[in-house]
């Protein structure tokens, strides 16, 4: 027996015997979102990392949509399970220090079915039907009220913008600035991590993304940004915004 089913053996019975006919009903799940940059916590504006050439670079903005967001019991697959979220946006644009990035984005669902949950179904971006609506469809606090791209007749599903300092003098005067968004980009992944739901006894997934892993891959290829060219991108160059959104589906994961 493998750890995963060992692990899910103890879990159903750790549910079994601690529930109820009675109390078998809602609770509440948090899924919890940490940006991180070669693994230290991601802060805004003042935090100084390093581009993958060696410069100096100071982030200003990093947020992303996720949709779509299903808890999966044993054995069920795809159209099955439990959506939780339609539609989130991620988005790190307060967080100016350590403890709040170290806290990471939490999301909270009271009104979860309880169970146990073998996998978390999550789509990158928004699904096509999400996506072809637009803001005037939504209220003023909803996740899609904003970001949408009128000329591109959809919404931006992540952006990145930095401060580089490509020529050393320190005055971070170098912007990056890319803005992906497209229908056909739309990814869903499953994760597996075994999770109860249960009554009065709150649980949490915590998941991970590493911006450095989206600007490098994992054969350490990256954007030469000593090219103007290369420095900003609206979904125009599949170059640029190819490389960094297969990146990113790549580096988004449940927190090890």
């Amino acid at each position: 027996m493998n750890k995963l089913h060992l692990s899910l053996f103890l879990i159903i019975g750790l549910f079994a015997a601690c529930t109820s006919d009675e109390e078998v009903g809602k609770g509440t799940l948090d899924l919890n979102f940490k940006a991180t940059y070669q693994g230290t916590p991601l802060v805004m504006f003042d935090q100084v990392y390093t581009y993958p050439d060696g410069s100096p670079i100071k982030f200003q903005l990093f947020n992303y949509y996720v949709s779509d967001i299903t808890l999966l019991q044993e054995g069920q697959s795809a159209g099955d399970g439990q959506v939780i979220s339609e539609v989130a946006r991620i988005d790190y644009r307060g967080v100016y220090d350590l403890p709040t990035a170290d806290a990471g984005i939490n999301l909270r669902f009271d009104n979860v079915k309880a169970g146990v949950y073998t996998k978390i179904r999550i789509g990158l971006g928004l699904t096509p039907e999400l996506n072809a609506t637009q803001p005037g469809d939504y209220a003023a606090d909803h996740p899609l009220s904003e970001n949408y791209w009128s000329w591109a007749r959809g919404y931006v599903f992540a952006k990145i913008e930095a401060n580089a300092d490509l020529d050393g003098d320190g005055q971070f005067s170098d912007k990056l600035t890319y803005h992906i968004g497209a229908t056909d980009l739309y990814t869903t992944i499953e994760l597996a991590d075994p999770v109860v739901v249960q009554k009065d006894n709150p649980a949490t997934i915590t998941f991970s993304v590493d911006v450095h892993d989206i600007l490098q891959n994992q054969q350490g290829d990256y954007l030469d940004i000593s090219q103007p060219a290369n420095t900003q991108d609206h979904t125009n160059n599949e170059a640029i915004y190819g490389f960094l959104w297969t990146n990113f589906t790549q580096a988004f994961g449940l927190k090890k």
